[in-house]
């Protein structure tokens, strides 16, 4: 089958009966740049855009072995939609801390006191985080480097560096928070 010149219906026939990779390939390679364009629309940054994207193809893979899909381009739409939905939720539950003076700073009438305590919870708080949760926090958010980067430096998958920044930032909110409470 000459792949560039196949219809979706055709691409998704060749890769659900015979697995075909090539078919996906194409797919991919029509579909990647708007799939990617919808999660920028979503995420608002280029290098969570590109992971979701990345996840939504190895999503669409698995799905497609599964299950007749008749409109392809809606269908990945409506699962880029989705996925992008699901990402945003989880991101409002955990509530991801964002490293800068807005943590440490509430107002200009707060001591210099209050922000060196604040600083203190802090230094305290990814201390308590376990070591690789620790090496990937500090890496991404103290020293701005991007997920690809943590995972070469640590030597960790791109899905470990992710697990352990979200489990290391929840972990941190927490304490933080327990700490909170336990100074009022």
């Amino acid at each position: 089958m000459s792949h560039p010149n196949s219809t979706d219906r055709d691409l998704l026939l060749a890769y659900r009966s015979h697995e075909d990779g090539k078919a996906l390939a194409e797919l991919y390679k029509r579909y990647a740049h708007l799939v990617l364009g919808l999660c920028l629309d979503y995420l608002k940054e280029r290098e969570a855009a590109r992971d979701a994207t990345m996840d939504i193809f190895e999503k669409v893979a698995k799905k497609l072995k599964q299950m007749e899909v008749d409109y392809f381009k809606s269908w990945l739409f409506s699962v880029s939609k989705n996925h992008c939905l699901d990402i945003l939720r989880r991101q409002t539950k955990v509530a991801p801390l964002e490293f800068s003076e807005e943590i440490f700073v509430e107002s200009d009438t707060d001591s210099r006191q209050d922000e060196n305590q604040r600083l203190e919870a802090l230094r305290e708080g990814l201390h308590q985080l376990k070591p690789h949760q620790r090496s990937c926090v500090v890496a991404f958010y103290l020293q701005g480097q991007t997920y690809d980067q943590v995972a070469e430096k640590t030597g960790f998958s791109l899905k470990e560096v992710k697990s352990y920044l979200q489990n290391g930032r929840r972990n941190l909110r927490i304490y933080l928070e327990k700490r909170a409470d336990e100074s009022v």
